[in-house]
């Protein structure tokens, strides 16, 4: 490309001298040169004849001639002429812009070498296979001295504060992969520090309900998941040949485990019920069985929604929704579905209707 840039200049050059030279020959009056020329280049140029009238009618004001043909052959070639020009120097301007936006061509790889290969500090003593058994007893040191670490080092003793850190991690994981506040290692060790006849919330918790745990007792089970924390470090240390960093790896990624957990837990409800929902559930567990008693019947079919209307004439404080005794239709469902898989085994269809057991036509006062 950059070729063509001379090129191109010398061409508009040899073009601007020869329109000077046309110029100056009409000027002068030769008309003779000027038939010459015109019998040179009237091939080139004969098919611009149409397009340049308007550009004759001005040259023929400018330079008014008594011979009609002589003049129409003059301005063919002035125009002509002057269109050359153009097309030259617009081939030159497009070639100088390409030329200046023209990158080169990107290596693939970077061809780049040491000046000079060596040994260090000129030490020739140390050849390559010298260099490959001090790597490897570097490697054996670091094994031996790990392993010393896990194994013949105090529990409590911790090699900097990444350790002490992934104790914690671990301890952490322990306590959501194990259920958090409902994990088995928490009555045990509320029943070492409590008594269950002084402490109502230590009751509900043998009896395999929920309750709140003072915060003594959140700081102790703190201390029992960290030590738990430690001896699980101190077995992935030994599986990973005393390696910090992966010990610490797997308790984060542990962590994030145990968190996905608990926050299901919280989504779905699965904490165990209180002493307050045990004794609601009781409750309407015998209501129910005493309305079932009366007024439901096996044989016949029914849909779900009867039975709860027909509950709820049964029990006047049930009637409408209140705050003094909440129940909704899908409590009452859920009873009427633990009643069935007991008693009756009735089949219900995907609509809600119960084969083998119907509602007690018999109206009662409230009916």
């Amino acid at each position: 490309m950059k070729l063509f840039i001379p090129i191109g200049v010398a061409l508009t050059s040899l073009c601007l001298l020869d329109e000077i030279k046309v110029l100056n020959g009409l000027l002068i009056g030769n008309d003779q040169s000027l038939l010459l020329k015109r019998r040179q280049l009237s091939s080139w140029y004969s098919m611009n004849e149409n397009k340049n009238n308007n550009k004759r009618s001005a040259l023929r004001s400018v330079y008014p001639s008594n011979n009609n043909e002589k003049e129409e052959e003059c301005d063919d070639m002035i125009i002509n002429r002057r269109n050359l020009v153009f097309n030259a120097v617009v081939t030159t301007t497009a070639a100088v812009l390409m030329s200046s936006t023209t990158t080169t061509a990107a290596n693939a790889f970077e061809k780049a070498y040491p000046v000079e290969l060596g040994f260090v500090n000129d030490d020739t003593s140390w050849d390559l296979q010298a260099i490959r058994k001090d790597v490897i007893l570097k490697k054996k040191a670091n094994y031996k001295k790990s392993m010393d670490y896990v194994t013949k080092t105090n529990l409590l003793s911790f090699r900097g504060p990444k350790d002490l850190c992934t104790c914690i991690l671990w301890g952490g994981a322990l306590w959501l992969l194990s259920g958090s506040r409902s994990n088995p290692v928490v009555t045990p060790v509320a029943n070492l520090f409590y008594d269950e006849n002084k402490e109502d919330w230590l009751k509900d918790r043998n009896d395999g309900l929920f309750a709140s745990l003072p915060i003594p007792l959140y700081v102790v089970l703190f201390g029992v998941f960290v030590l738990l924390g430690i001896l699980t470090d101190r077995l992935i240390l030994f599986f990973a040949e005393g390696s910090a960093n992966e010990a610490l790896q797997l308790a984060i990624v542990a962590l994030i485990n145990g968190c996905f957990f608990e926050l299901g837990r919280i989504a779905n409800d699965e904490k165990g019920p209180t002493r307050d929902q045990f004794d609601r559930t009781s409750q309407l567990r015998e209501e129910f069985n005493e309305f079932a008693e009366k007024r439901i019947q096996r044989g016949g079919n029914c849909h779900r929604r009867d039975v709860v209307r027909a509950f709820r004439r049964y029990f006047g404080q049930y009637r409408n929704d209140n705050e003094e005794y909440p129940l909704t239709d899908l409590e009452i469902e859920k009873l009427l579905r633990e009643w069935n898989s007991v008693n009756t085994f009735a089949e219900m269809t995907p609509a809600g209707f119960y084969n083998g057991l119907s509602v007690d036509k018999q109206a009662d006062a409230f009916a």
